[in-house]
Formats: structure tokens, sequence, C-alpha cells
């Protein structure tokens, strides 16, 4: 029976869960020429994007949007001195091997806003193995639930904003 059929979680599972992994940061700088280009993109003619007095008479600061909290700490695919990169969501492609799955699937993403992001700051991100549940079989294959969050912290430690994902990892029905 192979590491993912098998009922009991594995200790090195177990000792993962609510765990920060992966700390980063900080990432790129909250910056306008990335917050017009996506403004552009979506066609969002939203002054305080556009115009930092209006953001300053309007808001008192300049912000970004909401929905680009994403773009603030993505770790870029490659960085000089790095040695291996890391893939996006790391701690879910580790957990991935551990159970054994050769193939797996998000079912559900949310996100959470916190605080503000303000142009120039530069967030730090960590993931988190929130749960992972029993065997389950599905029209997939057998498998198991499992939820990783995201967390952006701005310099102080505080949270900004959580993206929480949901994955089924299994082995393919058949194989």
């Amino acid at each position: 029976m192979s590491g993912g059929m098998a009922a009991a979680l594995d200790d090195r599972v177990l000792s993962l869960i609510g765990v920060p992994q992966y700390a980063a940061g900080p990432g790129i700088a909250a910056n306008p020429v990335n917050v017009r280009a996506m403004c552009a993109a979506v066609e969002s003619g939203n002054p305080v994007h556009w115009d930092d007095q209006a953001a300053r008479e309007l808001l008192g600061d300049a912000y970004c949007p909401a929905t680009m909290l994403p773009a603030w700490g993505r770790p870029d695919v490659w960085e000089p001195g790095q040695g291996a990169p890391l893939k996006a969501l790391q701690a879910h492609f580790d957990l991935k091997d551990l159970l054994g799955y050769p193939a797996s699937i998000v079912v559900s993403y949310t996100i959470s806003f916190h605080a503000p992001v303000r142009i120039g700051d530069r967030l730090h991100t960590r993931q988190v193995l929130r749960q992972v549940g029993g065997p389950k079989q599905t029209r997939l294959g057998l498998g198991r639930f499992w939820t990783i969050e995201m967390q952006y912290l701005d310099d102080d430690g505080g949270l900004v904003g959580v993206e929480r994902y949901e994955f089924f990892g299994f082995e393919k029905a058949g194989a």
C-alpha cells in the first residue's frame, strides 16, 4: 500500500500542521507602475490608482487594489544565488510528495484582506498547512483533502491578508 492510501498520517505530516514554513520576503515593493498596469488591463479608471494627489485627498495615502495582494509576495521563479528555485506554494508540493500522490487539484480558493497595502510596502510571506483530511474515494481516485494558507505580513509581522487553498491529492483511478 502506498503512502497516499494509508489511513493514519505519518508523523512527518502531522508535525507540519499549523507550523509556518517557507518564510520569505520582503517581496517586490508595491509600486504604482504595477498597479497602473493591472488597472489598465481591467480598464479600471479609479482615480486613486492613477492620480497621486487624488489618492492623498480621498484616502490620505496611495493604496494598492486589494486584489493585487498576491502580486507583492510571490517568489520569483529564479533569483541569483538562490539555488534550486522554489515553486509557489512549495508546502503543497512537499505535502503531495510526503503523501505519495502523483496528482492534485485545487478545489477551492479564498482570499481575506486584513489591512491595506500602501505604495512602497514590502510584504513577507509564509505558508501554513492547516489541516489534512482522511482518505476519500472520489471519481478522480483515492486521496485526501488538505488546506494550505499563504499568509502576507507587513514589516512588523502584522497580518495583511491570507490566501486559503483547499487541495485534493489523489492516486489516479485505475493507475
